[in-house]
Formats: C-alpha cells, sequence, structure tokens
C-alpha cells in the first residue's frame, strides 16, 4: 500500500487514494507480502473548549509479524539426476574417445572384424593374434560400448564405486583417476569372459 496516504478527517489531496481516519481511531494495514502495520491518530487530551489539532506527521505506528510463514527445502546436490547423467556423459565420452583408444589399445584385440562385421574373438589365441589398425579402432569402440561395456553398465559400476568409498558426484573429479582403472578393469574382466 505505498501509494495509500492516511489523513485527518476533513483533509484532502488530489489524485492520491485516501483513507479518512477520525481522532483516536486506528487501522490495520497488510502489505503485499503480508507484513501488518497498525496506523493510529490518537492525540494528547486536551480541554473540550480547545481546537482539536493533529497531523500525520508522527502516526504511531506499531509493526507486527508477517502472517505468512516461509519454510526452505535444501536440495540435495548429490543426489540430482541432472548432475549424475552430465557427469556420466563425460566418463562414458572420455572412456570410448580418449582412455581406451590412447592407453588401452590392446583391448580392442578382443574384437575381431570379419567381413565387416565385428564381434568378439573365441579364444585367446585369437586375442593374441588378432591386431587392431587405426582406421578400425572406431567400429570396435563403437561396438564394444554398445555391446559389451554400454552406459547403464559404467553408470551402475560408478555409483557403486561412488557408494562404497562415500564420494559424492559432484567430487567424482578428483578421483577420476581411479574411477576411469576402475571402469578398464570392468571392461577387461568383462571381455575375458566372453572368451573361452
Amino acid at each position: 500500500m505505498s501509494d495509500l496516504i492516511i489523513t485527518p478527517a476533513g483533509t484532502t489531496i488530489e489524485n492520491t487514494p485516501i483513507i479518512t481516519l477520525n481522532q483516536d481511531q486506528s487501522i490495520l494495514m497488510t502489505d503485499p507480502i503480508g507484513r501488518q502495520t497498525i496506523v493510529s491518530l490518537s492525540t494528547p487530551q486536551l480541554s473540550p473548549i480547545a481546537p482539536i489539532s493533529y497531523t500525520l506527521s508522527q502516526p504511531y505506528l506499531y509493526n507486527l509479524p508477517p502472517l505468512i510463514s516461509s519454510t526452505y527445502e535444501y536440495q540435495d546436490i548429490n543426489a540430482d539426476s541432472d548432475l549424475h547423467q552430465k557427469v556420466m556423459k563425460k566418463i562414458y565420452t572420455n572412456f570410448y574417445n580418449f582412455i581406451i583408444p590412447n592407453q588401452f589399445p590392446h583391448l580392442l584385440n578382443y574384437i575381431k572384424n570379419h567381413k565387416g562385421n565385428y564381434t568378439v574373438v573365441k579364444k585367446m589365441q585369437e586375442y593374441k593374434k588378432n591386431k587392431t589398425r587405426e582406421n578400425e579402432y572406431e567400429p570396435k569402440l563403437q561396438y564394444i560400448a554398445r555391446n559389451v561395456y554400454t552406459k547403464p553398465d559404467m553408470y551402475r559400476d560408478v555409483k557403486n564405486y561412488l557408494e562404497t568409498y562415500e564420494i559424492k558426484w559432484y567430487e567424482i573429479e578428483d578421483k577420476k583417476k581411479d574411477v576411469y582403472e576402475l571402469l578398464v578393469k570392468k571392461l577387461k574382466n568383462k571381455l575375458d569372459n566372453l572368451i573361452d
């Protein structure tokens, strides 16, 4: 009610919303956010013959607590699914675009190419003889990502790791070396289990 002007009885102000109060009258005003104020124009008692004069220049104001109470709820950042997705996207991308081809390209030898069809080798002897050329990196990585060690598999392993060591999702950057080592071991185990 910031545009509201309160005046004593009989006083007017042009082009302004007015509430007129008589002497010893009070009103309760509530602003848009629920705060309440009592406005009073009481004046000292004067003799009945003396004219009564009072002004709004110093009304009595009493602040009351707001009627609306606020409740705050804090979100657990670690439980934020958007954060999990962003972290996993980064891990998954780095794992298949950089970690495996640059540091562990020998794992690609588990996948053989037969006339454009990629499959896992059947025996350890095949693995030892199989050599991966650089132009086969991409299709072999895609085959592994889609058929051997998928995004849900990786998410489950990362989540279990974080829970086991009580690490928060937003702290994973400090543990990324350990996370990638774990993922490489998991991938190697899966590949080993697929051959006789």
